[in-house]
């Protein structure tokens, strides 16, 4: 009867103890430094900025390696609208100069697509991911997207 007792007490203080975990909200993967939402619709460059703002977030910006080889692993995956994730990348500014949106960090060119960036027809100033690959595209198509929440905006869950 002591032994079930002492189980029961260890039981009890390891369900009302307070552990503080960040997790990624419903619906989202959680990456090497960060959580992801790959959206199932799409909407020009600018929507998609929006939703994720809207999240808290931003459009994706694998600026280490290790995030951009779990974005390109896990896009592979779906089956974005028109084939292609926006990310959060452009050379709206100056063009040809390839910086992520929201820490001005330069676009290391050996992601691209073959031939890429192209900026076809002087139109293509928006970053997307092409299975598994960069590619420029015109930043009023219509594709899905990628967004990023960083950790610690992640949610909160506490157990107990």
């Amino acid at each position: 009867m002591y032994y079930v007792k002492e189980i029961l007490i260890s039981a009890l203080l390891i369900c009302y103890s307070t552990t503080t975990t960040k997790a990624c909200p419903g619906g989202w993967i959680q990456g090497p430094i960060a959580c992801y939402f790959l959206s199932k619709f799409g909407g020009t460059w600018a929507d998609a900025n929006s939703v994720c703002q809207g999240f808290l977030g931003k459009l994706a910006e694998p600026i280490e390696e290790e995030s951009f080889q779990f974005l390109s692993g896990a896009s592979k995956n779906e089956t974005p609208h028109n084939g292609q994730f926006y990310l959060g990348g452009s050379d709206m500014f100056v063009e040809g100069i390839w910086e992520w949106s929201t820490t001005k960090t330069q676009i290391y060119k050996n992601h691209w697509y073959p031939g890429n960036p192209s900026d076809s027809n002087h139109n293509e100033d928006c970053l997307a991911l092409n299975g598994g690959i960069l590619n420029d595209v015109p930043c009023t198509s219509s594709y899905s997207f990628i967004c990023q929440l960083e950790r610690d905006e992640a949610v909160e869950q506490v157990i107990g």
